[in-house]
């Protein structure tokens, strides 16, 4: 029975402890609470100011007069070919399979489900499209399920979009 008192008794100091600690504290330093936030959180997109103007890309067309097939693909099957096939006819993997991509409408290879954000961006994939979600996906389609932080470097891509151009029946023209 006397170490049961021990323990509570001990129990007991320990919090009235604690409570001094926290009123002495309270005490010294006086938090005062801040009007607004200091850091704000939104679910909106940054827009771009003078300060942060939003990243702009140059035009892809020009780089892919010069850009190596055989660069890309190699590139390709690094980056993308854990997600993604090329082949005619192939299967859907955690993303589309991108035969004859260049042209085709956004968010429109049968059997795979797209995000409703790639659904409502609409449109062809032009090479200008496919340079900026290359470059940043989430950039590019706020809310896409695609996990892919991107490749920033220009040349990569123009070699990507290159290689992803001849895996079509016919080829788009180059701009």
């Amino acid at each position: 029975m006397a170490s049961f008192n021990t323990i509570a008794g001990c129990v007991l100091a320990s919090a009235l402890f604690a409570m001094v600690v926290g009123k002495v504290s309270n005490a010294l330093v006086h938090p005062h609470k801040l009007e607004k936030p200091a850091l704000a959180v939104s679910d909106t997109p940054p827009v771009a100011t003078a300060a942060a103007p939003a990243q702009e890309l140059a035009p892809i067309g020009p780089h892919l007069a010069g850009a190596n097939v055989e660069a890309g693909k190699a590139l390709f099957q690094k980056q993308c070919f854990q997600c993604h096939t090329v082949d005619k006819g192939g299967p859907n993997k955690v993303g589309p399979n991108l035969w004859g991509l260049v042209g085709r409408k956004k968010a429109s290879h049968e059997g795979f489900s797209y995000s409703s954000a790639l659904q409502a961006k609409g449109g062809d994939w032009t090479y200008e499209d496919i340079n900026h979600m290359i470059f940043k996906p989430s950039a590019y389609v706020r809310g896409t399920k695609m996990a892919f932080v991107g490749v920033p470097k220009e040349k990569e891509r123009a070699d990507i979009i290159a290689y992803l151009r001849t895996m079509a029946d016919s080829p788009q023209p180059l701009p």
